[in-house]
């Protein structure tokens, strides 16, 4: 499935697409995220905003920024792949992954520095995901000592949901569903069995 070019250039404004052309990297996309998107606290209640609002606001929380990342890097001909870091007591985290040279790295927008990408130095999901964790620490205890994370996503291909999400106001379908289904990995397993687990259901609508 092809990114689809015409559509989303015809969604933006003259100086959209001028500034579009200039992201045509990972990490020229992960340095708009950090210094020219503000964080997205959802004061007027939750949003889901797609690609195109988001460049329009210059806003977007974890989930957007990631929908966002992904839209550009597919339009540079990279798979649009989110990888959801998953912590049961604490706000997940969405990455979106790219490899160059072989290793890989990832774009994400986050309130804190230290969970935004990280460069293409790894050399396995996981070991991207591991990197994450000593910075992991509670937003909900805001206990410094209290690291959250417990396990990530296999990557998740968001072709799967077809085209229309690029240029969407809003992409809920996508929010609620991405993780259905989706095996996760535990990065510090009791044993080979408990490995693998999938997102609590009870926290899929959420």
């Amino acid at each position: 499935m092809d990114f689809p070019h015409d559509a989303f250039n015809a969604a933006l404004t003259s100086d959209e697409r001028t500034l579009v052309g200039r992201l045509g990297t990972p990490e020229a996309i992960q340095s708009f995220l950090a210094d020219e998107v503000r964080y997205n606290f959802e004061p007027g209640g939750a949003t889901a905003r797609g690609p195109v609002e988001v460049l329009r606001r210059r806003e977007a929380h974890c989930f957007e920024g990631a929908i966002f990342a992904a839209a550009l890097l597919w339009r540079q001909g990279i798979d649009p792949q989110l990888v959801l870091l998953e912590a049961p007591q604490d706000f997940d985290h969405n990455l979106i992954i790219y490899t160059h040279q072989g290793k890989v790295g990832c774009i994400s927008q986050s309130r804190h520095a230290k969970l935004r990408g990280k460069p293409a130095v790894f050399d396995s999901v996981r070991d991207l995901a591991l990197a994450y964790y000593p910075d992991y620490t509670s937003d909900w205890t805001h206990d410094p000592n209290e690291i959250t994370l417990r396990g990530f996503s296999q990557p998740i291909d968001l072709r799967r949901y077809g085209t229309g999400w690029v240029t969407a106001p809003e992409v809920w379908d996508i929010y609620y569903t991405f993780i259905e289904g989706v095996p996760l990995e535990k990065l510090f397993p009791e044993s080979e069995a408990d490995r693998t687990y999938y997102y609590p259901e009870e926290h899929l609508r959420e």
